[in-house]
């Protein structure tokens, strides 16, 4: 039997309100070499009924007589996926028709890479805002000190890389499964995101984040704390709490937080430059995204003007910091208008 290129890998879980248009964006792809494991964690809604009225050879429907859960289900499918790549693939998201092929043809042509996202259009309330997750490595490695660096439904993996190095999904982070797995896949593999999108990203309150959102922040924290003292920090409890609090941009409308935010983040940047976790220039940006929107943010609450926001000695850290000010500058007044 000749294995197939590709493994399309989909838990599907009650989603009978948007499965079969999920169903139909993989089985209208133009890479036609895929199998399409598709595997129901017990649902009690139609969901089974939605798929099974489906006929395609390459469809690969498994029941778990009990719902295991997400963590449980995306480990077994990866075992038991045939294709040389694995594309993940969520119930309520569309790939668009070229993903795959264009996936594929990405990986082919760059050996070294072991995951590779793309960016992704929100829909339906999303007013077709597209997710420009970043392209390099270094650049996802940067944000993986906050946050994921790639959109989990978008990626296609390497299948052989992350069993030569054991990587599964962990049950102990099961509503951030993805950016724990991501922060310990890039010690052994170089990420990237295709820089267009190949996937709409449905907003909906069903979603994980929205059903479990205060989980998740609970649980991604030790992760942040862990990147934190990387950089050679071993902050107070207060400090910390500021950390969560900006990376989450949940910074209260006073200026006095205004100046401690600042001062973090000059406090990271300096202990990068000094211990060289991360590329100097590549963190010392994702620090300063990180400022741009949080001064947006408090600027919506007149706590925060542009004249402070671009005064701040976090600009100079950056490589050509007037061209970083200016697009900061139209960045702010595109804003304000719309």
């Amino acid at each position: 039997m000749i294995s197939p290129r590709v493994t399309v890998l989909m838990p599907v879980y009650n989603g009978e309100r948007f499965l079969h248009e999920s169903l139909q964006s993989i089985l209208c792809q133009s890479f036609a070499d895929y199998e399409f494991i598709i595997i129901d964690d017990g649902s009690t809604d139609n969901s089974l009924t939605i798929i099974q009225s489906i006929s395609d050879s390459r469809i690969q429907l498994i029941r778990n007589e009990i719902n295991l859960g997400l963590v449980a289900t995306l480990n077994k499918g990866v075992k038991l996926a045939l294709g040389e790549y694995i594309a993940r693939m969520d119930q309520d998201d569309v790939s668009w028709p070229d993903r795959l092929t264009k996936q594929v043809d990405f990986m082919d042509n760059n050996k070294h890479i072991g995951v590779c996202g793309s960016w992704v259009r929100f829909i339906p309330k999303g007013n077709n805002y597209i997710w420009k997750l970043p392209e390099s490595s270094e650049e996802i490695r940067c944000w993986l000190f906050s946050t994921v660096g790639v959109a989990h439904p978008s990626v296609m993996l390497r299948k052989q890389l992350f069993l030569d190095y054991d990587l599964f999904y962990t049950s102990a982070f099961q509503y951030i499964e993805d950016y724990e797995l991501w922060v310990r896949a890039i010690q052994f593999m170089d990420f990237a995101n295709i820089q267009e999108p190949l996937l709409d990203y449905r907003i909906s309150s069903g979603q994980m984040c929205s059903v479990y959102g205060a989980e998740q922040l609970a649980a991604v924290a030790p992760l942040r704390l862990q990147r934190v003292r990387e950089l050679g920090i071993d902050p107070t409890p207060d400090q910390q709490q500021l950390h969560e609090m900006i990376m989450n941009n949940l910074i209260p409308a006073e200026s006095l937080y205004l100046d401690r935010v600042e001062q973090w983040l000059l406090k990271l940047d300096s202990a990068n430059r000094a211990i060289g976790t991360y590329s100097a220039d590549c963190f010392s940006r994702r620090l300063l995204d990180i400022w741009f929107s949080i001064c947006i943010t408090l600027a919506d609450a007149s706590v925060c003007s542009l004249r402070r926001c671009l005064l701040s000695p976090l600009w100079a850290a950056v490589n050509n910091p007037v061209w970083h000010r200016t697009r900061a500058f139209g960045a702010w007044i595109v804003r304000k208008i719309v």
